[in-house]
């Protein structure tokens, strides 16, 4: 398939739901070839169906993020498929889900172990991620994509391990994006620019709520922008996917928020509550 990212070679964890999905499809529609990575086969071989039933090249491969030897295969396994690695987008990410009442999630009710699963996922994956993959990206000149939240900024209650993994996540690209710009390759940070509809949230949401909500699709434009040649002096760079739509007056979500957006607006805190 022709198109910005033809000839490139990517990496979605976090690939087969939510904003990892929409990405990936984004990717192969773009003309890259797509490795389709998660803890759930099932979700990355139906994404891998769809990319090749549209014309695509795609490939699903199981990954626990918080283990270095399955990320390191991850990597190389990649490369020798395909020949390199051009983008890494390191989507995967969980919040608590042991309780839906908020306040079962709150710091003084938090289980260490629940604790522990949030940071080894979301920031040391991240870390081994971009570890295992560096050396490959460097080699193309490629991209790092990290994923960070809002709720960094507007932080509510409930949200203690999931914040906390976001801001390490931030700090870490911080210092990555200038140790990688010697080698070639870009490091950035990505998020949707508010609360989106994904698996994040369970049945305890309402269908109005949902509704308010981005659709995973805010985030395709703002990832393809920094997978091609267009970013390639972007380095250290947080982009917020809404707030980047309504610069250019593009709309790819249309949830209320973006289609009553300009691009002068910042977000508002509103976004971020859930």
């Amino acid at each position: 398939m022709a198109g910005r990212l033809s000839g490139k070679v990517a990496i979605v964890t976090g690939g087969g739901s939510g904003l990892g999905r929409a990405i990936s499809l984004a990717y192969a529609a773009e003309g890259a070839a797509v490795v389709v990575a998660s803890r759930d086969s099932a979700q990355d071989s139906e994404v891998v169906g769809e990319i090749e039933a549209a014309g695509g090249v795609a490939h699903a491969h199981s990954l626990d993020v918080r283990s270095q030897s399955a990320v390191e295969a991850l990597v190389e396994e990649t490369v020798a498929r395909f020949g390199g690695l051009d983008v890494f987008v390191a989507a995967a990410g969980i919040d608590v889900r042991r309780s839906p009442v908020r306040e079962d999630r709150y710091i003084a009710k938090l289980e260490p172990e629940d604790w522990d699963v949030v940071i080894a996922t979301n920031l040391t994956g991240t870390f081994l991620s971009a570890r295992a993959a560096l050396p490959a990206l460097a080699e193309r000149r490629g991209s790092f994509v990290a994923f960070t939240s809002g709720t960094v900024r507007h932080p509510a209650p409930g949200l203690g391990a999931y914040v906390a993994s976001k801001a390490g996540i931030e700090g870490l690209v911080a210092v990555l994006s200038q140790e990688a710009a010697g080698d070639g390759a870009r490091v950035n940070l990505l998020q949707p620019g508010g609360v989106t509809d994904t698996g994040f949230f369970g049945p305890e949401v309402s269908a109005e709520r949902r509704a308010a909500m981005h659709r995973p699709s805010v985030i395709q434009e703002c990832a393809v922008f920094l997978a091609g040649d267009g970013s390639r002096d972007v380095t250290g760079a947080s982009l917020d996917a809404a707030a980047w739509n309504a610069e250019r007056g593009i709309d790819p979500c249309g949830c209320p928020g973006c289609a009553s957006r300009s691009g002068d607006q910042p977000p508002e805190a509103a976004a971020y509550r859930l």
